[in-house]
């Protein structure tokens, strides 16, 4: 039988949500900056 109070306590969180929010804001951000970049080279273009 599988001990939930044992396993819990083997639980290590891999990052803090802290980091993981960070992190994810960050990437967001990266794709946002190439997407108006390649926005704008289409867009002068005349596409």
């Amino acid at each position: 039988m599988i001990d939930f109070k044992e396993e819990i306590s083997k639980y290590k969180p891999i990052r803090p949500v802290d980091d993981v929010e960070t992190a994810v804001r960050d990437e967001v951000m990266d794709i946002m900056d190439l997407l108006q970049y390649i926005s704008g080279k289409t867009s002068d273009k005349g596409i």
